[in-house]
């Protein structure tokens, strides 16, 4: 499904448990996958019942995750988890509060009590894009969103829960079934014929595949502290968005470049975000994983996109060379 993300040999979990929670959402689902092609033998917790989960739960209830994890027995507890609503969490914190902070602390919790490892998934939110990066993993953070606050405090949650913990901060994830951004690019440009997409902010795009097989890297090498787990190199949304219509087959000139400003000024949004939040992967990498270039991971994913959502590419159309 995804190539090797780094240099990092296979890992093996052969007849550990891991709890992933989350396991029904984007980065689950492959994290799901990945381990059990380590042979671990995973409990997939997810917010609902649904096939490929084993228990579901409300993770801020306390009583009811401390019990599910200690029945799971884990030796490895991936908290993929998290209320991503960047623009629902800056209308009402609480929700942020509630499913990055308080579920988090539970977690860490029960996987303290449990004695299991402790991973969990952050965000270049945490910080606020305003001349640092490319930011390093020790790079002081001040996220500028209320939705990067709270996946901040979830951090220091992990981290106080055990001096083995970790957390690995990623970004611009796409990948999988549900909403993200070179999806919802092809399918403007199917449905439209043209988008708008700002040229001045600044990230790092990751294919959620490849992260999650550097994430069961990283927890079978059990890393400490904070890591940045991201394909690597640096593109604006905009370049993002062109290079996604070019691969489906659309002409990359139906994708227009706007300022962050003009384009607020005609769709105003809650959340600030980052201009540039780049981030540069050390840590991970001085443990053999590192991710591919954004354009290679991309390179493979957008082809099957457009198949999947009846884009150009799939019909033999305009290949935007």
């Amino acid at each position: 499904m995804s190539s090797d993300a780094g240099a990092a040999p296979q890992p093996s979990l052969a007849g550990r448990c891991v709890v992933v929670t989350g396991a029904g959402g984007q980065l689950g689902r492959y994290l799901v996958h990945e381990l059990q092609r380590a042979g671990a033998i995973v409990a997939a917790f997810g917010a609902r019942p649904a096939v490929g989960i084993d228990v579901a739960l409300d993770l801020a209830d306390e009583p009811a995750t401390i019990q599910a994890i200690d029945r799971a027995k884990p030796s490895i507890v991936i908290h993929a988890a998290a209320c991503t609503d960047v623009d629902g969490i800056e209308r009402d914190p609480e929700r942020g509060e509630r499913s990055n902070v308080q579920a988090t602390r539970i977690v860490a919790k029960a996987a303290r009590e449990s004695g299991a490892y402790l991973l969990a998934v952050s965000t270049d939110m945490v910080f606020p894009g305003d001349g640092g990066a490319p930011y390093l993993e020790d790079a002081p953070t001040s996220p500028i969103s209320a939705y990067g606050e709270s996946k901040l405090r979830a951090e220091v949650a992990v981290l106080a829960g055990g001096a083995e913990n970790a957390v690995a901060r990623t970004a611009w994830l796409y990948g999988g079934a549900g909403k993200h951004f070179p999806r919802t690019v092809l399918t403007v440009l199917r449905d439209k014929g043209g988008i708008d997409v700002v040229d001045d902010e600044f990230g790092s795009p990751t294919f959620a595949p490849d992260l999650a097989t550097a994430l069961v890297k990283l927890a079978a090498a059990r890393g400490r502290g904070r890591f940045h787990l991201v394909n690597t190199g640096r593109a604006s949304r905009f370049e993002l968005a062109r290079e996604t219509a070019r691969l489906a087959g659309f002409d990359p000139a139906q994708v227009r470049p706007v300022s962050t400003a003009a384009f607020l000024a005609r769709y105003p949004l809650p959340a600030r975000r980052p201009a540039d939040s780049t981030l540069r992967n050390v840590r991970g990498a001085a443990l053999g994983i590192a991710l591919r270039d954004w354009r290679q991971a991309l390179a493979e994913y957008a082809p099957r996109l457009a198949a999947e959502i009846g884009a150009p590419a799939a019909s033999g159309g305009h290949t935007g060379g």
